[in-house]
């Protein structure tokens, strides 16, 4: 058994001590978990309460982030997992193959703490993605579905948010409006531009072929 021979607030983060055991610094922890664990000077410690509390460290600093990273917008699992693995990196522990896996499972434990605080639902969070894209962006179905799979939402939860979806209105509400800047163009010129541009939104080709046929017998 080893003694914990100091407890100093960090000279950067007074939220945060150095614990020193038998005279040498060991490691960093919040003062919210050297309170909880009633850390003191003089108290022997076992390596296996040093690991335990490090890991324990390790999984409230990735939650911090998680959550300062969920405060600008709603979250997939997918991004915060990305998001703590490239950004998260602590400088306690040094990544060894082993210690790498200890981390990838703090994340995995941040994950089901955020889900028990209802933070991350992928169901909820690909239906206020399709909200924002339909609401401000008019984007076609076929854009907002790669959108969340690159975000990694299940195919069976996009497919579900995505029944119901009006692309053919969509579509033509948002073509009326971008052919104010094309007026000068011929038929064909129109047919080719608003085509161009309903692909680049998202919109499959038949309901293109559609949305343009319909404008082009108003011309």
């Amino acid at each position: 058994m080893a003694t914990i021979t100091d407890i100093s607030p960090q000279k950067k983060d007074q939220k945060r001590f150095n614990i020193f055991i038998d005279g040498a610094f060991a490691f960093g922890i919040s003062a919210d978990l050297r309170f909880e664990k009633k850390l003191k000077t003089g108290q022997t410690i076992s390596e296996k309460d040093v690991k335990s509390l490090i890991a324990a460290d390790q999984i409230e600093r990735l939650l911090n982030k998680a959550l300062k990273f969920l405060s600008f917008r709603p979250r997939s699992e997918q991004e915060i997992r990305v998001y703590l693995l490239r950004r998260g990196k602590l400088k306690d522990i040094e990544k060894s193959e082993s210690e790498k896996k200890e981390y990838e499972k703090s994340i995995d434990e941040v994950i089901l703490k955020l889900r028990g605080f209802s933070y991350l639902d992928d169901k909820e969070f690909a239906s206020w993605w399709l909200d924002q894209r339909t609401k401000y962006k008019l984007s076609g179905g076929y854009l907002i579905k790669s959108e969340l799979i690159q975000k990694g939402v299940d195919k069976e939860i996009i497919k579900e948010i995505l029944d119901g979806l009006d692309e053919e209105k969509m579509a033509l509400e948002v073509a009326k409006k971008k052919t104010i800047s094309y007026k000068r163009l011929n038929k064909e010129e129109l047919r080719i531009k608003l085509g161009q541009f309903l692909a680049r939104r998202g919109f499959n080709w038949s309901t293109i072929k559609k949305v343009v046929d319909t404008l082009l017998k108003n011309q």
